[in-house]
């Protein structure tokens, strides 16, 4: 209830305004933002389109097939390079094989098989091309940094070669180029020739590394690199060479005795007739050599001639006289070559072609025999020369020589012969009547001689230096009473 005379107040007439003046300012930032913004996003909406715009109907920057770089072509453009490349690529590869100055085969894409899939190609082309060329503005410019960070980057791929092709084409080279190596081998034993032995020399053989020569090629496929290419066949090798054969036949050891210029011709007969007997020879390891059963009997039946020998340290005359110098001879041989000596006696006496210990004396009358044997104990076959050779006009010495598996390197063996006792000779002479002498005549037949016992070794040298040695033999040669032949007693 209002009192009487009480005016309700009225509110000022700029209130309103007031508050509506307060409020503006704000309605005007809000709208100078957003007028800013829709200016901004417009100018950089514009700045992407002007970017994009030129790469519309063109590939993009960035991308690139085969190595082409395809920023600006058409599609008709971009097809075109890469297939112009592609087909240059195809065409133009091609590997000689050579060996020599011979070409087996040429090489191609086509010939190997290989082809690059075109649809494949052009699948490429079309991925390529997705990129700037969907979604909106923004999308294709996103696309177009992305390619800036990370370049498309892709290759045609060819279709495999054929293996079973190239197998086939490398097969038949090697076969043309294979060559078979041979052995070396001992073809004859010529013991009257001054190298006795004739080896056939060993020949070296071929083949094409098939592996080795794919592999290179597919270098050069992969990096289509044309070319010729000089196959080189690896070398085989002979089981046997030359070398090896000779070190079955090189010299062991040999025998060398002078014959006397006193030797009569059948004496030196004789022992060319033993000789001839060992001369080309071939023993067999493991096998005995009996001078006895080789040589066989002492006969004019047999080739022998009669001829002064000695005969218990008496000189005599029979058929073979002068054997005991080939048997000497080969004894000497057999152990310088290491042989293992089976059966062998000495002399009884001092002999004028060899020292004594180092002969061996050989008999065959009746039922005595007396024989020198020797085993060829190496581990392969010997083979043997035997000669009396001229020295100079009229004089001559028998040579013996014995071949087979190599001692060693640097291996040989020499004889040294010690005497290591004397033995003094009989004080009384012997005394034999003779009645071609006059009553009471003497006549000295051998003057008295002391003995000796002889110690023979074996020595091993290497390389000229002695290492080692052997006890071969002990030889007694018998002392000698001094000996008279005296006439009939004086009546």
């Amino acid at each position: 209830m209002y009192q009487q005379g009480y005016q309700v107040p009225q509110p000022p007439q700029n209130m309103g305004q007031h508050k509506k003046r307060s409020g503006n300012p704000l309605i005007k930032a809000v709208a100078v933002l957003v007028a800013v913004g829709v200016l901004v996003f417009g100018a950089y909406f514009l700045k992407t389109h002007m970017e994009v715009k030129p790469f519309e109907s063109v590939y993009l920057n960035n991308i690139y097939i085969d190595g082409i770089h395809l920023g600006g072509m058409t599609p008709k453009e971009a097809q075109t390079a890469v297939f112009t490349q592609l087909y240059q690529r195809q065409n133009s590869w091609s590997l000689a094989l050579n060996y020599g100055s011979h070409t087996y085969y040429t090489l191609t894409y086509d010939t190997m098989g290989i082809r690059t899939d075109e649809n494949q190609v052009l699948g490429l082309l079309n991925q390529a091309l997705k990129y700037g060329h969907s979604g909106n503005t923004f999308d294709r410019k996103r696309d177009m940094d992305m390619l800036a960070q990370t370049p498309f980057v892709a290759y045609s791929t060819q279709s495999s070669m054929t293996d079973d092709l190239l197998d086939s084409i490398l097969s038949q080279i090697a076969a043309d180029m294979y060559r078979q190596p041979s052995d070396a081998y001992l073809v004859s034993f010529n013991p009257n020739q001054k190298d006795p032995f004739t080896i056939q020399k060993e020949t070296y053989g071929q083949q094409l590394n098939i592996e080795a020569a794919k592999e290179t090629i597919l270098q050069y496929v992969t990096s289509s690199t044309s070319g010729v290419l000089e196959l080189t066949p690896d070398t085989l090798y002979p089981s046997v060479t030359e070398k090896d054969v000779r070190a079955t036949v090189t010299l062991l050891g040999t025998g060398v005795t002078p014959v006397s210029e006193d030797s009569i011709e059948n004496r030196t007969n004789n022992i060319r007739v033993a000789l001839s007997r060992y001369n080309g020879l071939i023993v067999e390891s493991g096998k005995s050599v009996s001078f006895n059963r080789l040589v066989g009997e002492r006969s004019m039946q047999n080739g022998f001639y009669a001829a002064d020998e000695y005969v218990s340290g008496n000189l005599t005359t029979g058929i073979g006289g002068g054997v005991c110098q080939a048997s000497t001879t080969v004894y000497l041989a057999a152990l310088t070559s290491n042989l293992e000596i089976v059966d062998r006696e000495s002399h009884s006496d001092v002999v004028s072609y060899s020292t004594f210990g180092q002969d061996a004396t050989v008999y065959w009358f009746n039922e005595r025999k007396i024989d020198f044997v020797f085993k060829n104990s190496s581990d392969g076959p010997i083979y043997i020369t035997a000669h009396v050779e001229e020295v100079r006009k009229n004089r001559y010495q028998c040579v013996v020589k014995i071949y087979g598996h190599t001692l060693g390197e640097g291996v040989s063996y020499k004889l040294d012969t010690r005497t290591v006792e004397t033995i003094m000779a009989p004080l009384m002479a012997e005394y034999y009547k003779d009645d071609t002498l006059l009553p009471g005549e003497e006549k000295l037949i051998r003057k008295a001689r002391d003995g000796f016992i002889n110690e023979t070794y074996l020595q091993r040298y290497e390389n000229g230096v002695l290492v080692s040695e052997t006890f071969v033999s002990r030889d007694t040669c018998q002392a000698r009473a001094a000996q008279y032949k005296v006439g009939p007693a004086i009546e």
